[in-house]
């Protein structure tokens, strides 16, 4: 009869250590998928900023399909990333969900630095030396806030 129960506890506290595992990877998983949707959309904004840039940058440039291309980024960025870094939010811990607040803010600077540059612009002239290296800081920034984010979420993720 001791023999039984003993066993029965010893098997519950097993049971237990099993659940808060699985529980425990189940949390990170979460986590892990939440911080690669947002890093995807992040990229995908980050890409689109840059190919505008570059467009902006060579003369000859279509700039209403620039214009139509970067209002498309900017709605990416009010919709599909913050959409994502909600998720980031909800999943933490705080730190993260600041780092990925950050990154979003520095890649809607960057678009409306390039729609500063692009604002009463007419014609197909490529942007200047210097409005380029403007915007190039702020698709630096951004990749710099990237970096931080994702080394703070492999911590995070312990990988």
């Amino acid at each position: 009869m001791v023999g039984t129960t003993l066993a029965a506890i010893i098997a519950g506290v097993a049971g237990q250590r099993q659940a808060r595992a699985e529980h425990r990877h189940w949390r990170r998983q979460l986590r892990r998928d939440a911080y690669a949707a947002f890093t995807v959309k992040a990229d995908e904004v980050h890409g689109a900023l840059r190919g505008i840039e570059t467009e902006l940058a060579r003369p000859g440039h279509d700039l209403d399909a620039l214009r139509g291309a970067l209002d498309e980024t900017r709605r990416s960025v009010r919709e599909d990333l913050a959409g994502a870094r909600t998720a980031v939010e909800l999943e933490g811990p705080e730190e993260l969900a600041r780092m990925a607040g950050e990154w979003a803010t520095s890649l809607s600077a960057c678009a409306a630095a390039i729609q500063a540059r692009i604002i009463g612009r007419e014609g197909s002239d490529a942007l200047g030396a210097n409005e380029s290296h403007r915007i190039r800081r702020f698709l630096n920034h951004a990749s710099n806030k990237r970096e931080q984010f994702v080394s703070h979420a492999r911590k995070a993720i312990d990988v």
